[in-house]
């Protein structure tokens, strides 16, 4: 029976980006014909090959040391290297799954494999450009691929095109209905405003399975993320120990943990749970959050530690402007000019509403409010639950002087998610008692 989304207005999605993780060092193997090459096989993970996705990468690395002309053979090796990146976030696997994506397509520039691989390798790197002209590429090849739609989806999201990312998606389905495209479906259709048609895709590919615990395990975190943020603590909290149980390492999976026990109020707990996720992965998203637990229980020194290395990470990323760093800026009443300046170069380029809700909010910490007004509107045009646009607009139409605006939208944040955030669903709550408990009619 052939699935379809049922189509709201517009959606989008984001791709998760792996920075500074290390994968040991670099060793010549004789055979391999160049130096890049002999990296790519010294990447085989060492005392720790019990996993499925270490297993792959140990058998496709054999295999192209055997015949280093199998291009196949190293079109799979590119794909056990970037499985590795999802579940670690080891950000020098996708250098090394790359070189061998490039190596197959050398050998058959045809490589069907090969060529969705690089695609998803420049979405991962949120070089979402190349990423349309590489799945471009793998389709042109083959029509019916359905890994380029999904690719192709996931990157015209994040330019801002959510009525192509509508059509990517339902060919993925259409063509082969299964945990990815289950998984994309479901979090266009959430972030679009319709949770319960996305719960139910979501459940499918849950059921679905994949050939990797993370991949399933994944799909959990993200439905424990999908009621958390409508506000169902409890129901995200035992979907997310589920995921848990299924993948206990998986540094998106701990994420989402501290995520809820933040929630909850169980700061420490929270606290062990980043802690254990950016030892895993140093991503920006997960530090910024154990720095403002720090704060929040007054440990500033600490809390200044971990923002000086999400200052680091945002360094050594070499992206420039960057749209995450510009809400840490934002966040934290840091360098706002610059923040300012880093949101509308991004905006310029990828209008989707995180962009938008996140200018809005440097607009307001600029003292720009009617073009944070402007910009907020844009955000929240297609209804995404999400709480923090809520905040963001009723922070600044409280700035604006229209009270009516402010308390309506502050009201629907802590509606929707009382928890969204330690502090500023505090701030939202003060602001709402300083304007009236109960939004104007």
């Amino acid at each position: 029976m052939k699935q379809a989304i049922v189509r709201p207005t517009r959606a989008v999605i984001c791709v998760a980006v792996a920075l500074l993780a290390g994968i040991g060092a670099l060793v010549w193997h004789q055979g391999a014909e160049s130096s890049a090459e002999a990296a790519v096989l010294s990447a085989i993970p060492h005392g720790q090959g019990d996993s499925l996705s270490d297993q792959a990468v140990t058998r496709w690395a054999g295999k192209v040391k055997q015949n280093a002309e199998n291009d196949a053979a190293w079109a799979n090796l590119g794909e056990a290297l970037m499985q590795k990146a999802r579940e670690t976030g080891g950000g020098a696997y996708y250098k090394h799954a790359e070189t061998a994506f490039r190596k197959a397509l050398s050998l058959n520039p045809k490589n069907v494999p090969a060529t969705v691989g690089i695609s998803w390798v420049y979405g991962s790197l949120h070089e979402f450009e190349q990423s349309i002209e590489w799945a471009r590429k793998a389709v042109a090849l083959e029509p019916k691929n359905q890994d380029a739609y999904g690719l192709l989806g996931d990157a015209v999201v994040e330019m801002g095109d959510y009525d192509q990312a509508f059509q990517h998606y339902q060919k993925m389905l259409d063509i082969r209905p299964d945990l990815s495209s289950y998984s994309r479906a479901a979090h266009l259709l959430q972030l679009s405003g319709d949770t319960r048609k996305a719960s139910w895709l979501i459940q499918k590919a849950i059921a679905a399975g994949g050939p990797y615990a993370e991949n399933a395990a994944w799909c959990r975190a993200q439905r424990a993320l999908m009621l958390w943020g409508t506000g169902a603590v409890l129901a995200a909290e035992q979907e997310a120990k589920a995921a848990f149980e299924q993948a206990p390492n998986n540094y998106q999976v701990l994420t989402a943990m501290g995520k809820i026990k933040t929630a909850r109020s169980e700061y420490q707990s929270a606290i062990e749970y980043y802690q254990k996720a950016a030892k895993m992965a140093p991503h920006p998203e997960t530090i910024i959050a154990l720095g403002d637990l720090y704060r929040l229980k007054g440990q500033n020194d600490e809390a200044e530690k971990q923002y000086a290395l999400v200052e680091a990470i945002f360094k050594a990323s070499g992206r420039k402007p960057d749209i995450q760093r510009a809400r840490f800026y934002a966040d934290h009443d840091r360098n706002l000019p610059e923040a300012l300046k880093e949101a509308e170069a991004v905006y310029a380029q990828r209008k989707n509403v995180f962009v938008s809700d996140t200018l809005a909010w440097c607009y307001y910490k600029n003292g720009r409010y009617e073009e944070a007004r402007k910009a907020i509107l844009e955000a929240l045009k297609m209804r995404t639950p999400d709480a923090s646009f809520l905040f963001h607009a009723g922070m600044i139409h409280a700035r604006l002087g229209v009270r009516s605006e402010a308390q309506r939208y502050l009201y629907q944040a802590l509606s929707l998610n009382p928890h969204f955030h330690p502090v500023d669903a505090v701030t939202a709550s003060d602001v709402l008692k300083q304007l009236g408990s109960s939004p104007s009619s």
